[in-house]
């Protein structure tokens, strides 16, 4: 393995490098019982202090790039069909943050290596037991970082993919909590009567599960609603660095996903 690699991720905590060892196995068993359980596991100082201080230098150096969205939208991507007005599937939710995207990340940034990292990906596979995993061929969303403002916020929403794995790079100092609701759907069942009631009550329904900074979480954000909530008036911004990866080879996001990005204002984060 790659010297460089070794310098920001905590093998000896995570002995992603050594696939055989109990150790490793250990770690898979309880993360697949979190992800039955729960739709999320969450490794806690998975990346070194001093390498998100040096990820969130690369974020700074290409701000000024970051695209705006900034418009309320549904928690499911568009279809042909026609749904009654007061339907869960057309209600639409705030959403605002600045996004960077896939191509604008440098090829030798350290979120790119670890990224990259073909023991990172088989760690997933073996999370999620699947026979096969790859990471995102999509140009624009293999590769992001979602950085909220003041203000900001991420609405309720599914996953496209199979699986998401997220980095926080920074924490919001007053709101900015992930929130999520697991397995609400499946591949039989879009169980609308409760996606309805957590839109609701998402105060007594919701889990918020304390993540800090250096942070790598694994979710089932395909079948469990989710949201960031509105980040505070004076809060420092939270960064999170998004990898996607799908059971097929060169995956790509869907066709309204990827128009709602090409939509996107660029501008200066605030």
């Amino acid at each position: 393995m790659d010297s460089a690699l070794r310098q920001l991720v905590d093998f000896a905590r995570y002995p992603l490098d050594e696939p055989d060892s109990q150790q490793l196995q250990n770690l898979v068993a309880e993360c697949r019982a979190d992800l039955e359980e729960r739709a999320l596991c969450a490794l806690p100082g998975f990346v070194r202090p001093e390498v998100l201080v040096r990820m969130e230098a690369e974020i700074a150096s290409v701000a000024g790039e970051a695209y705006r969205f900034d418009h309320a939208r549904p928690a499911y991507d568009p279809d042909d069909n026609e749904w009654p007005p007061d339907h869960p599937r057309v209600a639409v939710h705030d959403c605002r943050y600045h996004q960077i995207l896939n191509h604008q990340i440098s090829n030798d940034s350290l979120l790119r290596q670890l990224y990259l990292c073909e023991c990172l990906t088989e760690f997933v596979r073996q999370v999620l037991g699947y026979t096969t995993l790859f990471r995102s061929a999509c140009p624009h969303l293999a590769l992001t970082v979602h950085v909220g403002g003041p203000g900001d916020c991420n609405g309720w929403h599914y996953d496209s993919n199979d699986a998401v794995f997220s980095l926080l790079l920074s924490e919001a100092d007053s709101g900015g909590n992930f929130e999520y609701v697991p397995y609400v759907r499946d591949g039989h069942n879009e169980n609308y009567e409760a996606l309805a009631d957590i839109f609701a009550r998402p105060q007594d329904l919701a889990a918020r599960p304390p993540i800090r900074a250096g942070t790598l979480t694994l979710f089932k954000g395909n079948e469990s609603i989710h949201r960031v909530t509105e980040i505070g008036a004076a809060s420092k911004p939270r960064r999170i660095a998004v990898f996607s990866y799908d059971r097929a080879p060169n995956m790509v996001f869907s066709q309204g996903y990827i128009e709602q990005v090409r939509s996107l204002g660029q501008g200066v984060m605030t």
